[in-house]
């Protein structure tokens, strides 16, 4: 990875540092950046686009921005592809201010103030170790699909229960305290999907998250690319996925919890999956969520999803035999 130089006695350390990762964002990227420009701030700031071996025009336009403003921005490159995950992590570690505020290349923020609020919020109570807001979500085109966009949850103060239970906060929406990626375990650079998740229970470890009751960003549906615009049981199977290795950054106490909140998540995929005809993989599921955590929690749930599951696949498997009996 290679980068232009950054350092000089008269360029003053910045206090936010604007994480973006790209690949292959040649068309919005410009967008995204500008948005980071219009951003009205009274202390110094950067920008660190990490870029992951882009085939298109990317890295070319993020370094004709840089030489537009070789004093704000930095483009770290690279000569092969790393991944999503490698990617982030590399690219915070280049970020040099005391708070870093993500945002995704395809993404942009949309109140000229949100850089200076989410700091004054974070500067003025040092229990809170991440600060995030509401964003819509827009399509390609822009057109607004939902004005308050993945969250389904209040504005207010949330602890690690709350990023356990649900991922609060949408990327481009969060602004966080330097540091925290370095904590990041081994695991995270081989799960798909979730660059970002694990960063905020990593801060719900060291303190509060707080959600500002406002609209200050956009999410954009990039077919292929966003996580929500997968299919539910392909977001379904990777939230178990992080489930299931949460647990070894999280204390103890809070292991059943998440096996719980697995249990309830394999209850959707066997539904899912029945709904597919994977009757076979759906009582598979089921069996996963009936064993999640404990045999006697949350039994009467569990118990109708397995039930359901043996009964379809019993369906199945006796139409099948006919079907085959008859040829």
């Amino acid at each position: 990875m290679s980068s232009q130089e950054f350092e000089s006695p008269d360029r003053p350390t910045p206090l936010v540092s604007v994480s973006i990762t790209t690949y292959n964002m040649a068309r919005w990227l410009p967008r995204a950046l500008d948005s980071v420009l219009a951003q009205r701030t009274t202390f110094p700031i950067e920008i660190v686009i990490g870029d992951d071996c882009s085939q298109d025009a990317t890295v070319n336009i993020a370094h004709s921005y840089q030489e537009r403003h070789p004093d704000l921005i930095r483009v770290l490159e690279r000569n092969k592809n790393v991944g999503v995950q490698r990617n982030t992590y590399e690219t915070l570690g280049q970020c040099r201010g005391k708070f870093i505020a993500f945002l995704d290349a395809d993404d942009y923020w949309t109140d000229t103030e949100k850089l200076a609020i989410q700091v004054e919020t974070l500067e003025s109570d040092p229990t809170v170790s991440l600060c995030g807001h509401f964003a819509r979500e827009v399509t390609m085109d822009g057109q607004v699909m939902r004005d308050r966009v993945v969250t389904a949850v209040a504005p207010g103060r949330y602890g690690l229960e709350g990023i356990l239970r649900r991922n609060l906060v949408t990327t481009p929406s969060v602004m966080i305290r330097s540091g925290i990626h370095r904590q990041l375990p081994a695991w995270y650079f081989d799960i798909q999907s979730l660059s970002d998740w694990p960063l905020w229970v990593l801060a719900a470890l060291s303190g509060d998250i707080v959600v500002l009751d406002r609209v200050m960003a956009d999410y954009m549906l990039t077919p292929g690319g966003s996580f929500t615009t997968q299919s539910m049981l392909f977001r379904y199977t990777m939230t178990v996925q992080f489930y299931e290795q949460i647990e070894s950054i999280i204390p103890a106490k809070w292991h059943r919890f998440v096996r719980a909140q697995k249990g309830k998540h394999y209850e959707s995929i066997a539904y899912l999956l029945r709904q597919q005809g994977g009757f076979t993989a759906s009582r598979e599921a089921a069996v996963k969520a009936f064993c999640s955590p404990r045999l006697m929690d949350n039994v009467g749930s569990k118990f109708k999803a397995l039930l359901a599951a043996v009964v379809r696949e019993a369906q199945w498997r006796i139409l099948s035999g006919r079907t085959t009996s008859a040829n």
